[in-house]
């Protein structure tokens, strides 16, 4: 690999990676932690709704969304919203700053969970479902960006890795509460009047006939109960992040640099006249007044959208495709099919009790809450193409089995007699098996390179667009995987297992390694050598780094020679070239 060309991605190189480097910065930890809540919405919106669709109870109130179609709509609705959301972040964290986004994310999410847990009607809780996903997408396009931008390197890959951690949390809590909370008044409706509620082999509730009768076991609560508690993590997030910093790097993109100085010494917990605090901000800046001078020609150049022009020009469109396709391929391995509808997979498994499947749908949340950890802990030592190449291997074996264990006993399976129960159990221990390869790997490390890959006047749009695909292709998940389980049987698995070794193969192929990077050099590395990026962008980066003191510094200790440069003297240098 190599050797980072920043003075600060050079000194934090040799500095504890993973748990041990998070307890010698738990200031930073806390606030990443802290952000996180966010993501706990985003798993737990993602976990809920499975097994609300199988409640007696729900199917009552709601007949009309028995069918697979509508199903695939109720559950991807959200996603169609989170798609929209991401790219309106995309402006928003730039304008207002990360920290506010999240804030106006919360109140936006707190509108359409209020509209589904008390939804009366299919529209209102439509309604509630796409202004939710709106809510969900801003969150996931601001808090890994906010988060990359506040860590520092070695700890960046970890940090960010916090928020896949809090997605399996919230999944799991949602697993586990809607597991417990169908048991309240009971597990069936009981509707008044209704002397046989369930008709066919498999003993289905009769949601059309049954509806308008009232249930006298299973309550309402059961379901609106969970929809309504997801509030509260996201109001502890916005009253939270009155107390948190905002993010130097944005601080430093609207010339606030007294403050971008106190909010990275604070992070870092080392004095703003500490070398290497004072050689992070120098990089930072360095960058900045790169993309401002770069972005101020596009915008004389090519017009107002210039910015988002130069997205597509040949250096920043190849990141572009890179992140967009990692989001594709996370998509298609099929966790997503497996967290929107674990309980009916499981159910074609040849298990018909809902106790059983809600509970194998459980322990895949406590799976993956347990090998995300390894990511969390080891990717800024391992690395990021490490960890991928891995988890697509693992994942495409584990559908190949699922695949070939469901093809011989489907047909045993559908004849709801209880048949062929061992091998039943092997599918679910090898759909298991595939959540414990996603969680280490595509769910966390995906997010964390495509933090990574743009540099920082274009990260806040080149995000936006990556997350707005990752929702996109989640919306198509989720609005076919319902008819995909029906018509495609095992070849739904062979299927997601193409595309997890396909994803594996791009990332072995195209990727960079990012590890022990600053996000500021990576728009030099990206290319592999200063020499490979244009020369008018070389030779614009060494006069900056010429005027702000950084030419030559190979060590921090340079800084504390000819080559020290205060935050004061910055000012004037950047006063004068203004002028």
């Amino acid at each position: 690999m190599a050797v980072s060309q920043s003075v600060v991605g050079r000194a934090n190189a040799e500095k504890p990676h993973g748990i041990v480097g998070m307890i010698k910065n738990p200031y930073v930890f806390l606030t990443c932690c802290f952000a996180s809540l966010g993501c706990i919405m985003y798993g737990y919106d993602q976990g809920v709704m499975g097994p609300i669709l199988v409640m007696e109870n729900f199917e009552n109130h709601f007949p009309y969304f028995q069918s697979s179609i509508i199903q695939g709509w109720l559950v991807s609705a959200l996603e169609l919203g989170a798609w929209a959301g991401a790219l309106i972040n995309g402006v928003l964290a730039d304008r207002i700053s990360r920290k506010y986004a999240m804030m106006v994310a919360v109140v936006i999410f707190t509108l359409g969970t209020g509209l589904q847990a008390g939804a009366q009607t299919p529209a209102y809780f439509f309604s509630g479902r796409v202004i939710g996903g709106v809510g969900i997408g801003m969150f996931s396009m601001v808090i890994p960006l906010y988060q990359a931008e506040v860590a520092p390197p070695e700890l960046r890959g970890s940090l960010v890795s916090l928020q896949q951690l809090s997605i399996t949390i919230g999944t799991t809590i949602a697993f586990w509460l809607d597991y417990g909370m169908q048991y309240v008044g009971g597990t069936t409706c009981n509707p008044e009047g209704i002397a046989n509620p369930y008709t066919g082999p498999g003993h289905t509730y009769n949601a059309a006939q049954n509806n308008g009768h009232t249930c006298l076991g299973q309550k309402t609560i059961s379901w609106r109960l969970p929809l309504a508690l997801q509030i509260i993590p996201a109001w502890i997030l916005f009253f939270g992040m009155f107390w948190f910093p905002f993010s130097p790097r944005w601080l430093m993109m609207k010339h606030r640099e007294e403050e971008a100085l106190s909010a990275l010494s604070k992070l870092r917990r080392l004095p703003g006249s500490d070398p290497l605090v004072r050689a992070e901000f120098l990089e930072i800046k360095a960058a900045v007044m790169f993309d401002e001078e770069t972005e101020k020609e596009a915008i004389g150049s090519g017009g107002a959208l210039a910015p988002w022009k130069a997205l597509f020009a040949p250096n920043m469109f190849k990141r572009l495709m890179i992140g967009c396709c990692t989001m594709v391929f996370q998509q298609f391995t099929g966790i997503n099919a497996v967290l929107y509808y674990a309980p009916q997979i499981f159910s074609s498994f040849g298990f018909s009790s809902t106790k059983t499947t809600l509970l194998a749908t459980g322990v895949t949340g406590i799976l993956q809450i347990l090998f995300t950890l390894p990511s969390v802990l080891y990717l800024d030592k391992f690395g990021r193409k490490t960890f991928l190449i891995c988890g697509a291997i693992g994942m495409f074996c584990c559908h190949i089995v699922v695949a070939i264990v469901e093809g011989l006993y489907e047909d045993q399976w559908n004849l709801h007699e209880g048949l062929a129960k061992p091998q039943g159990w092997v599918a679910i221990a090898f759909i298991w098996l595939f959540a414990v390869n996603f969680a280490y790997s595509w769910g966390p490390v995906a997010w964390v390179l495509t933090q990574e890959i743009f540099p920082n006047s274009q990260r806040s749009r080149g995000v936006a667009i990556v997350a707005s695909t990752n929702w996109m292709f989640n919306f198509i998940i989720g609005l076919t995987t319902k008819d995909m389980l029906g018509s495609m049987k095992y070849g739904t698995y062979i299927f997601f297992a193409v595309f997890s070794g396909l994803g594996g193969l791009f990332i072995w192929k195209y990727a960079p390694e990012t590890k022990d990077k600053t996000l500021e050099e990576l728009d030099i590395f990206f290319g592999g050598s200063k020499e490979s990026i244009a020369e008018n962008d070389r030779l614009r980066m060494e006069r900056i780094n010429e005027q702000l003191g950084l030419a030559g510094v190979e060590n921090l200790e340079d800084l504390n020679s000819e080559k020290q440069i205060t935050t004061q003297q910055v000012e004037v240098n950047t006063t004068s070239r203004d002028a």
